[in-house]
């Protein structure tokens, strides 16, 4: 019997995970001209986090906050886990792009393909009002996966000097391009390989999977280069977001107004910001 398929319809927003609130509020307020309204302070864990829109898209910044800073708000057992779990991470690998959330249908349906396929899932909640199931990392490739299927989110574009419309996709750096992609065929609905490259300057393999209608890209390295490196020190993990954008020329001039330099991308004909002018989380634009 064929094993359910898990079907996205989209990407609702991707987490970074940073050191400090205060530095990641005035980077992304001063750098992309966002607007962030509200600051969730030891809300929901003892952590700090935030939501802004860049164009379409929804990026959450999660700020571990030290024991010792801790406000006393946070007392359930499993925001306390949930914490620790952020700090120990941190702790680990430093500032990241750290989890993905998909878009599904039904909640309980995806889990279901998960479990067909023996993926573990770390976190599951099914109340009315606290519905996701994230994936362990090891069993997806190094993409932390949170689906959820409840709906509200405003995917309308919001206006920002860079002039980034929407997410394009994601670069995973894994230790098997093929591999990788041949999994994600069978897990998702209607996911295809649309690309497969070689990059002589990452001395790497990349294969391009088209799902949910995002461009995910899976990058292995083929040598000791900049990919092996990566992975040496993230091991699995998501190395880039890709954002559309109106004009690369307007990019570039944005950013020289504030001294930074982009750089080539990953993918050919994308710049992008280097991880040490972006709070060590890298991400490229392309031309829409």
């Amino acid at each position: 019997m064929a094993q359910p398929k898990l079907t996205v319809t989209e990407i609702d927003h991707i987490n970074q995970l940073i050191k400090q609130t205060d530095v990641a509020l005035d980077h992304y307020r001063r750098l992309y001209g966002v607007q962030i309204d509200r600051i969730f302070e030891q809300e929901w864990g003892p952590y700090d986090n935030f939501v802004f829109k860049l164009g379409s898209a929804l990026i959450e910044v999660f700020c571990p906050v030290p024991p010792d800073r801790m406000n006393g708000n946070t007392t359930t057992e499993k925001a306390e886990r949930a914490g620790e779990e952020f700090r120990r991470i941190h702790r680990r690998f430093g500032n990241m792009w750290q989890a993905v959330l998909w878009r599904v249908p039904n909640l309980e349906e995806a889990i279901e393909s998960m479990a067909a396929r023996d993926v573990r899932l770390v976190n599951v909640e099914l109340e009315e009002d606290r519905r996701w199931a994230f994936t362990d990392p090891r069993d997806t490739f190094g993409m932390v996966m949170q689906l959820e299927d409840r709906t509200g989110w405003d995917k309308s574009i919001a206006p920002n000097p860079l002039g980034v419309t929407r997410l394009d996709g994601l670069t995973i750096a894994v230790n098997d391009a093929d591999e990788a992609s041949s999994f994600f065929q069978g897990l998702i609905t209607d996911a295809e390989v649309t690309y497969r490259q070689t990059r002589p300057r990452l001395d790497a393999t990349a294969v391009g999977v088209r799902m949910g209608g995002y461009n995910v890209e899976f990058i292995s390295p083929a040598g000791d280069g900049e990919i092996s490196r990566f992975l040496d020190h993230y091991r699995q993990r998501i190395r880039t977001a890709t954002f559309a954008v109106e004009s690369l020329d307007r990019l570039k001039s944005h950013f020289a107004e504030h001294g930074v330099k982009l750089r080539d991308g990953d993918i050919p004909d994308t710049l992008m910001i280097a991880p040490e002018d972006n709070l060590d989380c890298q991400m490229q634009f392309r031309e829409a």
